[in-house]
């Protein structure tokens, strides 16, 4: 079947120039193409006597003359050029100093990021104008010595904002896995930290340029300019001394550059405005009904009828309707790109900007969501309907503490006694008590899901949508998920729609089951009658991609290689041991405890566990990403980025950068290595994984794939470097059963065909057993239990494996 992306292209951070801009942008322009071009059309140069002093205005000088005679529009044109150079090239070095020391400061971190830090907090606590006017008093009036001091000291705010963005795309795996390709320093962050940094980094130079000018003029009014040179703060000096204040000399002298001043820094500001991300209120789209509301068709509590969605004129969801009984859990179920997030979003109107509701209706009890205006919309949301969202990490503060924001949640609908609210609901999600002070990074995967329940159900609303909720989750942690909204369905009366790709996660839990396909809802019904008579072929081949764990073996092998490409003697990784850590006395963490393993050529070696395990530490140890205690050999070698081994992180949209092209992506390997012309590898690799090699899926961002076309590029990215290990971390845990089956399936040709050995990371247990040769179970850092594939899941020795089987 084919992975078809109906989601518009998404970009964390899009550079779009709205009208205000727009404005601002032409203003500047035109103020720089006249005082650049201005002069050389004059008859007369700022300098020379061409008339009467204090002359009023006239055709011939349009301006009128100071006291001297000059012409008063040739000096404003000329000292244009210093005001604006001072200003834009001040903003252009500061920025650039501010750039270069946040992206290193984010890098290195530690201690050296710590002073970086002090250093800039020390020079923002000094008052900023009058130590620019004692910097200017003692180095002399000079305009070089005006940048240089300006310099000296504008760089400092945007440092910190810089700063902090690049600390979170430092941590991001795109970035891990450019470095593991054996990337430089200089082309990790000039090929994905700065691009990702530039829309920030414009309106950081906006705001500097903006502040020199004013700085400029003020200290050259206060005669510390260049009393010799014309700009428009010495223009204003002049006038100032030699009393056109006191005459109407002041209406043709001293206005024009003042106002230029002025409107130089609104056009600045205009630019500045709101560059960046682009978010509107999905809110706008009930405006925005093509066709004529739906009437309901039941008495569910909610319902959609006949739900039309569209992005730039391709349907997401198409006619779909769907009613949610009360009391029940119903299962939307759907693979990458068939729409259910859209689905589901379209239900609380918080669809992105591109998306255009075509027709239809969303009923609450009887009420037309889309007929209720904004403000009416956001009193049913989290009041009448909650959502929990799909990555809770991303979805949760991370400078707020969890107690903080349940509480806010209660604050917004104007529930009494917010903080009792909250420490109640986060004691019914199974949240320590002493844990309401925590942050989110300081709680598990689990736990963080579970506060994003509590604030979903702070109001107490009759409908819950959870988007994903298990997602990226060991199975122990989805099982007690899955139990916790059962539970509390039962207590409250909840009527549940889950929205997940996992078939048979939901399957044992829903009350009925909804599959979409392509934007369509092509069956519904309840899960025993869908498994064994399920009338749609796509719903046919969702159960027959199922795995029971006690289901005949499906990859069976039988290797005789000896080759090991992976060999970890007692490897330990303990993280928080650096200066900056050991100063604020936060205890290390160790990660993975005496872990030995092997995996030989043509091999697949399942490493099970649950999250925290230390199973991704392992991979990352293998590719060199982090330093370890031990012995590792990748191919007889020690490992090193860029060697023999290659990885495919765990979450497609997360390791492969939006706005990067997908020929760009796959190439990347082959660029770091020096390849003269990768572009053939970069076809071959794609075709190996069943996508598209020609130019234009080549050129199409990655932000526009769907999630199974994301995972093949990342696979393809891996494989063109031709590895003998392939490190597979959660590979599948983002994908649909029959996708899941897919790329297990090209993973076991290209393994036959190249005779890599593969190291399979999983929390599912069943899906080990049928991929794997051998498993590996890891617990708290430590591997606790190891064998042939079907010896560890028939007849496990350790009680943690046992649970894993429960769950499974």
């Amino acid at each position: 079947m084919t992975d078809v992306a109906l989601a518009p292209p998404p970009h964390p951070r899009t550079f779009q120039l709205r009208p205000v801009q727009t404005a601002g942008t032409v203003t500047l322009g035109l103020i720089i193409l006249a005082v650049a071009v201005g002069p050389f059309l004059l008859p007369f140069s700022a300098t020379e006597t061409v008339c009467d002093g204090f002359a009023r205005p006239s055709t011939t000088h349009p301006l009128g003359c100071n006291d001297v005679g000059q012409d008063l529009l040739a000096g404003v044109l000329v000292g244009g050029r210093i005001s604006l150079a001072v200003g834009l090239v001040t903003a252009l070095v500061a920025t650039a100093i501010a750039t270069v020391i946040a992206i290193a400061s984010a890098w290195r971190g530690g201690f050296g990021d710590m002073v970086a830090m002090r250093i800039v907090d020390a020079v923002m606590a000094l008052p900023f104008l009058p130590l620019v006017i004692v910097l200017s008093a003692f180095f002399g009036a000079s305009y070089g010595v005006q940048i240089l001091i300006l310099c000296m000291v504008l760089w400092t705010q945007p440092v910190r904002e810089l700063r902090s963005q690049a600390q979170a795309l430092r941590s991001a795996d795109y970035v891990d896995a450019s470095r593991a390709m054996g990337a430089s320093t200089w082309h990790v962050c000039t090929r994905h930290i700065l691009p990702e940094l530039a829309p920030l980094i414009v309106p950081q130079f906006v705001r500097i340029a903006n502040a020199a000018i004013l700085t400029e003029s003020s200290l050259s009014f206060l005669g510390l300019g260049d009393p010799l040179a014309k700009s428009w703060g010495t223009i204003l000096f002049h006038a100032n001394a030699r009393t056109a204040f006191l005459t109407d000399a002041w209406l043709w002298w001293v206005m024009p550059p003042g106002l230029l001043i002025a409107l130089s820094m609104v056009a600045l500001a205009l630019i500045g405005h709101g560059i960046g991300d682009r978010r509107e209120d999905g809110t706008t789209m009930a405006i925005g009904r093509e066709g004529s509301a739906s009437a309901r068709t039941t008495q569910a509590p909610l319902e959609a009828s006949h739900l039309d969605v569209a992005y730039s004129g391709t349907s997401a969801v198409r006619s779909v309707s769907l009613a949610v009984a009360r009391g029940t859990t119903t299962g939307l179920i759907g693979e990458s790109g068939s729409g259910k997030s859209t689905l589901a979003m379209a239900m609380l109107r918080l669809m992105p900007p591109a998306a255009r509701l075509r027709s239809g209706s969303v009923w609450l009890e009887d009420t037309d969501l889309y007929g209720l205006s904004a403000e009416e919309m956001r009193a049913v949301r989290g009041r009448r309907v909650g959502l929990v969202p799909q990555a809770a990490m991303t979805a949760l503060n991370p400078v707020k503490t969890i107690g903080w924001q349940v509480a806010e949640a209660a604050r917004v609908h104007g529930l009494d006694d917010p903080r009792a609210r909250a420490k109640a609901l986060l004691k019914e999600v199974s949240i320590p008590a002493d844990r309401f002070g925590a942050f989110p990074h300081e709680l598990s995967g689990g736990q963080r899901q579970r506060v994003a329940i509590a604030i979903a159900l702070v109001a107490e609303p009759e409908v819950l949508l959870a988007d994903e909720p298990t997602t990226g989750l060991d199975v122990l942690v989805q099982k007690a998920i899955l139990d916790l909204l059962e539970r509390l369905s039962r207590a409250r009366g909840l009527t549940v729609l889950f929205v997940t790709h996992d078939l048979p996660l939901i399957a044992r839990r829903a009350t009925r089951l909804a599959i979409l396909q392509n934007g369509v809802l092509v069956e519904s019904g309840y899960p025993g009658t869908l498994s064994l008579a399920a009338k749609h072929p796509h719903t046919q081949a969702l159960f027959q991609a199922v795995l029971p764990i006690d289901a005949p073996k499906v990859w069976q092998r039988a290797s005789t290689e000896t080759d090991t490409v992976l060999s970890a003697k007692e490897v330990s990784v303990t993280y928080g041991t650096g200066l900056s850590n050991r100063l604020r006395r936060a205890k290390p963490v160790q990660a993975l405890q005496a872990v030995s393993l092997t995996v030989v050529a043509g091999e697949v070696v399942a490493l099970v566990g649950g999250s925290g395990s230390g199973k991704t530490t392992l991979a990352r140890a293998a590719m060199g990403l982090v330093a370890y205690e031990g012995e590792i050999r990748v191919g007889g070698q020690p490992p090193r980025p860029g060697g023999p081994a290659v990885m495919v992180f765990q979450d497609p949209y997360q390791s492969l950068r939006p706005a990067m092209g997908v020929g760009d992506v796959v190439a990347e390997t082959l660029v770091v290595a020096g390849h003269a012309d990768p572009m053939i590898e970069v076809r071959r690799a794609l075709s190996d994984v069943r996508l598209p090699n020609d130019d234009v899926f080549l050129a199409r961002r990655v932000g526009s794939l769907s999630g199974g076309q994301r995972q093949r590029v990342a696979v393809a990215r891996a494989l063109v470097a031709n590895p003998r290990l392939l490190l597979a971390d959660e590979p599948t845990s983002m994908l649909d059963q029959s996708l899941r089956g897919e790329l297990l399936a090209l993973l076991e040709r290209l393994r036959a065909e190249r005779g890599m050995g593969i190291l399979f990371i999983t929390h599912d247990l069943a899906l080990a057993r049928h991929f794997a040769d051998r498993i590996a179970v890891m617990h708290h850092g430590a591997i606790i239990e190891t064998g042939f594939a079907d010896a560890v899941t028939a007849n496990p020795t350790h009680p943690y494996t046992r649970q894993l089987l429960e769950a499974a």
